[in-house]
């Protein structure tokens, strides 16, 4: 609102006689745009440039929680209901509005009695002949509950939602700037892996309640150790990580003892008292001069060398050793040999439709089987990550896939079938044509193929790859977005790609029995993607009470060890006969489900 021109004008008005019938409809109509505007809690005001004149309605007066009849609006008091970091903002807006003949459009914050609103504010200047401002006529609203969802849901997508400490993604992004100051300010800082000894014991004997309840104790204990720019994490079940500054290295060993000491404690639960201790690896920076995905990745690492040692301790990571025994390059090679040996397979994990258990396709896993042990899909993509070898596998594993969809479809098995490849290989222009020449050769339908989209955030070129998948989806393949919710990237970059279908990452699925905040998050996901007409499918469903929530939200799919494990393809074959044709308990139970809410419908 421009400061109103003041002149001294007489602003009295002539009474005009209406005809009855004339006065009683513009009351009546008055009457309905009070309670419209009463109704959707928008006010309306009117500023007159010529008079100063500010005119309020009914709801403006209850946004600011003031008395209609024991103030009179004017320019320097809504100024002054302005919360004072936010004045200049919305005045400089304002007026750019009225000098531009513009629209304005803008949110900001209120005092409004002994509280904070938000408020979201439209405007618009009307002019004169001369091309002077005459009016400005805007609206007000309360958004206060509206702000409060999305900071809820941002939160939700930034911290653990047992702990309250920070998850995987803020962790990561407080530790790049970590380095940052470090640099700036010619410090150390250390990056800590912790593991709980023998947490497993307490969860199988005592149940996930007590051990959560050890969760939280242990998660306290480590924000009683922050400092200023210190930050823990909870990255993982039992697994936390954590970032420590020191002026030196001595400085930065006693910061660790003194965590590892706060751990090292008996936890008072509803069942029993539990003696926890942990074992920590520690990398420090700048001796450790690597990204921030490494620097954890040698922080995980040392931990396991704390195990190895009898648990209980703490283990500092040691460059040398680590590159001689397990080097990325090594692994790289191990990995083109593989390729060219066959030793890569491919496993599946069935999907079905939670409201009447029919079999809906699977996801197809990448599984790597060494005589040393199994090797995982994390440390073969990080192996690989930015080497011709992305595309190289990605081509395997579409190949192997498409080839496995021809002989479920000989098997009467319908998808689709979900594959994982690289955000790189999202933005290779061979994709598309990769796809094309295996669909034709093969006989398949596109739509049996359905690519899952991890990493957004590793995706450089949004163009370039919303192109390639545009080509791919002409032969009818679809594309979803996997572990939806996980980070802030999949909410705000929702809308930059052709997504059909949202997966809900399973960290959110696994405890939403017993986790209100679980709940909470995935009514809100399960809320955007409906808003967008987006099937979801639910990772993590692993007990019949998970199958069961996610039915009687309405989610269409699920998929989780509740229902089956992945499986080799063979395997797959048989259990997909199995599942069809016997009556199983589950199917049966989502059914009645189902019948039910068509009934409450």
């Amino acid at each position: 609102m421009s400061k109103p021109l003041k002149n001294n004008k007489d602003n009295s008005h002539n009474h005009l006689h209406l005809p009855s019938d004339l006065s009683q409809a513009l009351i009546i109509s008055e009457r309905r745009r009070q309670e419209i505007q009463r109704l959707s809690g928008v006010g309306y005001w009117e500023l007159d440039h010529t008079t100063g004149a500010l005119y309020w309605s009914e709801e403006i007066y209850s946004i600011y929680n003031l008395q209609e009849d024991a103030i009179k609006p004017s320019y320097e008091l809504w100024v002054n209901l302005i919360y004072e970091e936010d004045r200049n903002f919305v005045n400089e807006n304002y007026q750019d509005s009225v000098n531009e003949g513009t629209e304005y459009n803008i949110r900001y914050r209120i005092k409004a009695g002994d509280s904070i609103k938000w408020i979201e504010a439209r405007g618009v200047t009307y002019y004169d002949q001369q091309g002077q401002p005459e009016r400005s006529i805007g609206t007000a609203q309360d958004i206060s509950e509206i702000k409060a969802s999305q900071e809820q849901i941002e939160h939700l997508a930034y911290h653990d939602m047992l702990t309250g400490l920070a998850n995987r993604k803020l962790f990561s992004d407080k530790l790049a700037s970590s380095l940052l100051l470090a640099d700036q300010h010619k410090t150390c800082l250390a990056v800590l892996f912790i593991d709980l000894d023998n947490f497993k014991f307490i969860n199988d004997q005592y149940g996930h309640d007590v051990g959560d309840e050890v969760l939280v104790g242990v998660a306290r204990k480590l924000k009683g150790c922050e400092s200023v720019n210190d930050i823990f994490a909870r990255i993982g079940g039992d697994e936390f990580a954590g970032v420590l500054f020191g002026s030196d290295i001595s400085e930065i060993k006693n910061s660790v003892d003194a965590v590892k000491k706060a751990i090292d404690s008996t936890y008072e639960t509803t069942i029993d008292n539990f003696k926890i201790s942990a074992s920590i690896g520690v990398t420090t920076y700048p001796k450790d001069n690597v990204d921030t995905d490494i620097l954890l990745r040698h922080a995980d690492h040392a931990m396991y060398e704390a195990k190895e040692q009898g648990k209980s301790g703490v283990h500092y990571f040691d460059i040398d050793h680590f590159q001689s025994i397990s080097s990325r390059r090594q692994l790289l090679k191990d990995i083109k040999i593989a390729l060219l040996e066959d030793e890569f397979e491919i496993y599946y994990q069935p999907r079905i439709r939670l409201n009447d258990g029919r079999l809906e396709g699977a996801e197809a896993l990448l599984r790597w089987f060494r005589p040393h042990g199994p090797v995982g899909p994390t440390n073969i993509v990080t192996a690989i990550k930015n080497t011709a070898e992305e595309w190289t596998l990605d081509a395997w594993v579409i190949k192997m896939v498409l080839s496995h969809i021809r002989l479920f479809k000989e098997h009467n098995i319908s998808g689709p079938f979900g594959l994982n490849i690289n955000p790189s290989s999202l933005q290779n222009p061979e994709l598309p044509k990769l796809l094309s020449e295996l669909l034709s050769n093969l006989s398949i339908a596109g739509s049996d193929v359905e690519i899952e989209i991890l990493e957004m955030e590793s995706i450089e070129n949004f163009d370039t790859t919303r192109k390639i998948i545009h080509q791919c989806m002409e032969f009818g393949v679809h594309f979803s977005l996997d572990d939806f919710g996980t980070g802030y990237a999949s909410l705000t970059r929702f809308h930059d790609l052709p997504i059909s279908k949202l997966k809900i990452d399973q960290q959110f699925i696994k405890n939403i029995d017993n986790h209100p905040n679980n709940l909470s998050l995935v009514k809100s996901i399960l809320a955007i993607a409906n808003a967008n007409s987006r099937p979801v499918v639910a990772e993590g469903v692993e007990s019949n009470s998970i199958a069961h929530i996610m039915a009687e939200l309405k989610c269409e799919f699920g998929q989780g060890y509740g229902i089956a494990v992945p499986m080799p393809m063979a395997d797959f074959i048989q259990w997909s006969k199995r599942w069809e044709e016997e009556e199983h308990e589950l199917k049966q139970q989502l059914i009645e489900i189902s019948k039910s809410l068509r009934a409450g419908d």
